[in-house]
């Protein structure tokens, strides 16, 4: 299937902007104070250098993915490096299907078990990702537009809310926590790196891709600044979805008291569609390792066992968030080291001279 320059720009917003901000902001508040705009800044420099060595080594093969490519060139070696990423998206897929239904239990469905919960929203994940690539590029194309009219939406109603004072000092950063809190939200960033690992080069164009990675690190720091000129920085530090309280704020007249609802309702399609795209990066890898399964067909038990570990690796909503602190060490290995690895191993190789007539 033959996939443009504008579904992936798409489809790389709808990987970075659906759920990094449920899990940063608080974050990098903490940490950064009101200079965290500039964490973001910095974790999507080094972002941009880890898709500028994937694209890079993708150019080599127009008509595979990295993973195709890696499997053919080093069979053993190849499978062994997909198993280790296959636990990293397993983990990935865990956390964002715990993360949705936590935020769901505290938001909207407060007397309804985390477990059903979670269960439904993997159901539905699992019913997108059966769509196949398809099913991806025609919601990022329907909601992230709606996305970003929405966040048009909501700076011009919050206007009268702002308090720049509660960005002062403007002028004295403190470089240690910036660099905290960029190594807070770089694995949320990097996220955009899983679509050149399933698109083929022949497809994959990087000038799209750069792009989608910086819109999409302009639209987060856009939201952090709107939370922290409404809430304050502190307070922003201490909410675990301070993106969600912000939007709380939000009153069109006296008769529409939960207007967040409405914007909920919009947003949660998107971030649906970020686990079901998990899930399918998940299944596809999963196929490279053992290529006689169905990716098809393991979507299902694929996205059972996700559910499965999303209870099992996190007993509450604080130790997923506690847990964010520790996340980059692992994910640095992949969305750093591995595309390091990658750029070595799959060089192009020498052609062998032709033997001179006798």
């Amino acid at each position: 299937m033959k996939i443009t320059k504008r579904q992936i720009f798409l489809l790389g917003l709808l990987c970075i902007g659906s759920i990094t901000y449920m899990q940063t902001f608080s974050m990098v508040s903490q940490t950064a104070h009101q200079h965290a705009f500039i964490s973001y800044i910095v974790s999507g420099l080094v972002c941009l250098f880890a898709l500028w060595l994937i694209s890079f080594t993708l150019k080599r093969f127009s008509n595979r993915n990295l993973l195709q490519a890696l499997t053919e060139r080093f069979p053993i070696m190849g499978r062994v490096l997909l198993a280790l990423y296959l636990l990293f998206l397993l983990f990935i897929s865990a956390r964002d299907i715990r993360s949705i239904a936590d935020f769901t239990n505290t938001v909207l469905l407060n007397r309804t078990p985390i477990p059903i919960l979670g269960l439904l929203v993997t159901a539905t994940a699992v019913y997108i990702c059966q769509g196949g690539i398809r099913a991806f590029l025609g919601l990022s194309e329907v909601y992230v537009p709606i996305f970003i009219l929405v966040l048009g939406f909501v700076i011009l109603v919050l206007a009268r809310d702002f308090h720049p004072q509660y960005l002062v000092p403007y002028f004295s950063p403190d470089w240690t926590g910036i660099l905290k809190g960029a190594w807070c939200t770089f694995p949320y960033q990097a996220e955009i790196l899983v679509l050149p690992l399933v698109i083929s080069g022949k497809y994959f164009k990087a000038s799209a891709g750069y792009i989608s990675l910086a819109v999409g690190t302009g639209m987060m720091i856009v939201l952090l600044l709107l939370t922290q000129l409404v809430l304050g920085v502190p307070l922003s530090g201490k909410l675990i979805h301070p993106g969600y309280e912000m939007i709380r704020h939000i009153q069109i007249t006296d008769f529409i008291d939960r207007f967040d609802l409405l914007l909920m309702a919009l947003w949660y399609p998107m971030a649906l569609g970020k686990i079901a795209f998990d899930l399918y990066a998940l299944c596809y890898t999963l196929q490279m390792v053992v290529p006689k399964l169905s990716g098809r067909l393991m979507t299902a038990p694929v996205g059972a066992f996700a559910f499965a570990c999303s209870i099992w690796f996190f007993k509450n909503a604080l130790q997923l968030f506690d847990f964010n602190f520790v996340w980059p060490v692992i994910a640095i290995v992949f969305d750093l080291a591995f595309p390091i690895l990658f750029f070595a191993l799959l060089r192009p190789r020498r052609s062998k001279p032709e033997p001179k007539a006798g």
